[in-house]
């Protein structure tokens, strides 16, 4: 009885690590926060590295910049257009509460909200070749 419940932990184990690594390959776009710079005392520029399966589609990210305690000072969507490498770098620039010491990314999706318009291009974003 204990080897059967043994053998039914072990196979519970295995198909939740299956689900997990199956449902990160299903995520079209992610990205890495890698540095943030003070522009100014109202401005912060985050760079991140975006990863997109699809290049051919829009995308967006949420960016969010921090604070030494770790409390959101700045957050800007940005829209990533279609065309380019799989992996972009790009440089965000968000406007600040109070100065930011690091930033983070939200999330990214290609679904993107009926609020934000993908005709114009993203005017405060940096797009360069990924090392």
């Amino acid at each position: 009885m204990l080897a059967i419940a043994a053998l039914l932990m072990v196979a519970l184990v295995i198909a939740a690590a299956a689900r997990n690594y199956l449902q990160r390959q299903a995520v079209p776009v992610t990205a890495s926060f890698i540095t943030q710079e003070a522009v100014d005392d109202a401005t912060t520029r985050l760079w991140i590295d975006v990863t997109r399966r699809d290049p051919s589609i829009d995308s967006y990210c949420i960016v969010t910049a921090v604070n030494y305690d770790f409390a959101e000072v700045g957050r800007r969507e940005v829209i990533i257009p279609a065309g380019g490498d799989e992996l972009i770098h790009v440089g965000v620039d968000l406007p600040v509460r109070e100065p930011a010491v690091s930033g983070r990314v939200y999330g990214c999706s290609e679904n993107i909200p009926f609020y934000m318009d993908t005709s114009r291009t993203y005017t405060a974003a940096y797009p360069t070749p990924a090392p």
